[in-house]
């Protein structure tokens, strides 16, 4: 069994591609299964060049510093070079859980220690128990194909050698080599879910349903993770035609979410989400749900990492849903939009809307000059009719009424804004294009019926551009302005 556990990291480094003498860099806890990991890559005829990282989080005091001078101590040993880091706890946003923060400033740091080594990998000591307990507790929270896929065994440039390793065969090996490590009284507590998962529910799966529960859950995850794959690669081709990136918003087209098996239209929708929000934050089965009724009905919905979503005609735009300028904090500390004040409209000209902190320009175009994308919620082609009359932005008032595009009768735009699903905080941020006193665009949501253009050969174009330098958000989107 020693044995085994030494080929089989071996196997798992060389299926990575994993090249003999390559330089890694190994996350040391002090533990059992990181200890472990370490010696058995000493032993390993990879002739790997090692370098170990120990992070210190700094919220167990003196026995944490215990574990980094046994984890020192090893180095020592081995004759291997060490980096022990310790995280400021104090530097924790506020909101993030802790276990949030420890998990993401350890991968940050290990990133920084691996470029600054020139190492081509950091490896760490997830084992197959980890993956059944990740399963599990992915499972409880509700999840899909991608949740049920667990811990990846790379992603990026971290590897995970030991994940198809039992714990029972880590512990026979520490006490075959007498392997020194040090446990961690907060991985036996049950107050913490996966501790629960660890030490409640999966010896009780075990005792009562399946002995090879951990050995299932795993199989289970590696399937999973084939046929996410698949799916995401048929997403992926999909993209190519279907995705549109306009300034700082991703939009993908409405038709095509229809058409596409339910799978793959997740994926689209999980590819587009990363594109706007970045790495550091995913999508639960309930956003998703609710994303496929959006691209199905209208709406908005709001999304982790300070992402909305917004539908138009055509596409659904994701795009950053924090206002550029507003402060952090309760709506209560927001910046006051709803006292901005009209502004008078020159043909031809930017104008700008405090209140949504956006530029919005109406000119006069040629018919054969009309050349726009039908799905862009920051261009309407209108009835020349607006150029004869006096033009303004405002916000929103109680008892304003419009008659929306294609409807047939006047609406109070208070049922027009629910009807859209806009927040009642963002309402009084949209500016609206009002003509001769008449409201003829709720800008980046729907123009009035009677101020569609017709196809005369003259027309009126009205767009809104966000100005990247002065605010910091990329230029051609704005959730608040929406559709």
């Amino acid at each position: 069994m020693p044995r085994a556990l030494v080929n089989a990291v071996a196997d798992a480094l060389r299926t990575a591609g994993v090249r003999p003498g390559a330089r890694v860099v190994v996350a040391v806890s002090g533990g059992v299964d990181s200890m472990v990991l370490l010696h058995a890559l000493a032993r390993s005829r990879l002739r790997l060049a090692l370098r170990i990282a120990h992070i210190h989080h700094g919220l167990r005091g003196r026995s944490a510093d215990r574990d980094a001078a046994l984890v020192v101590a090893a180095a020592d040993r081995y004759g291997l070079p060490v980096s022990v880091t310790r995280l400021a706890a104090e530097t924790r946003p506020r909101g993030t859980s802790v276990q949030v923060w420890a998990r993401e400033a350890r991968y940050a740091t290990l990133e920084a220690i691996r470029k600054r080594a020139r190492a081509a990998w950091v490896l760490t000591a997830h084992t197959q128990n980890d993956q059944a307990e990740t399963v599990l507790l992915n499972l409880l929270r509700g999840t899909g194909v991608r949740g049920l896929a667990g811990i990846p065994a790379v992603r990026d440039r971290v590897l995970r050698p030991l994940l198809g390793v039992l714990r029972a065969a880590i512990d026979a090996y520490a006490v075959r080599h007498r392997v020194a490590f040090r446990d961690d009284p907060s991985n036996r507590s049950v107050a913490y879910r996966r501790n629960r998962i660890r030490h409640q529910l999966l010896p009780r799966l075990a005792r009562e349903y399946n002995p090879r529960i951990v050995e299932t859950l795993a199989g289970l995850a590696t399937h999973a993770r084939e046929d996410d794959d698949a799916l995401t690669s048929a997403a992926e081709a999909r993209a190519r035609d279907a995705m549109l990136v306009r300034g700082g918003a991703v939009g993908v087209r409405r038709d095509v979410l229809r058409a596409a098996p339910r799978g793959v239209a997740r994926r689209l929708l999980v590819l587009a989400f990363g594109r706007a929000a970045g790495p550091r934050h995913g999508l639960t089965r309930r956003h998703l749900d609710a994303l496929l009724h959006t691209a199905e009905n209208g709406g908005a919905v709001p999304l982790p990492g300070g992402v909305r979503v917004w539908a138009t005609t055509t596409h659904l735009w994701f795009g950053p849903a924090a206002l550029p300028g507003r402060t952090r904090g309760s709506d209560r500390d927001a910046a006051p939009f709803g006292v901005a004040r009209a502004a008078s409209v020159r043909l031809g000209q930017w104008t700008r809307w405090d209140g949504g902190r956006c530029l919005v320009r109406v000119r006069r175009v040629t018919g054969a000059e009309v050349r726009m994308d039908r799905g862009d919620p920051f261009r309407e082609v209108m009835s020349p009719g607006l150029l004869t009359e006096p033009l303004t932005l405002r916000p929103w008032r109680p008892g304003d009424r419009f008659r929306p595009l294609g409807l047939p009768g006047a609406k109070k735009l208070q049922d027009f804004f629910v009807d859209a699903k806009v927040p009642r905080d963002e309402r009084r941020r949209i500016p609206l294009l009002v003509a001769g006193g008449r409201i003829a665009w709720v800008v980046g949501h729907r123009i009035a019926d009677e101020f569609r253009w017709h196809g005369e050969p003259v027309a009126c174009l009205a767009e809104v551009k966000f100005p990247e330098a002065a605010h910091g958000l990329p230029a051609g989107s704005h959730p608040a302005v929406g559709r």
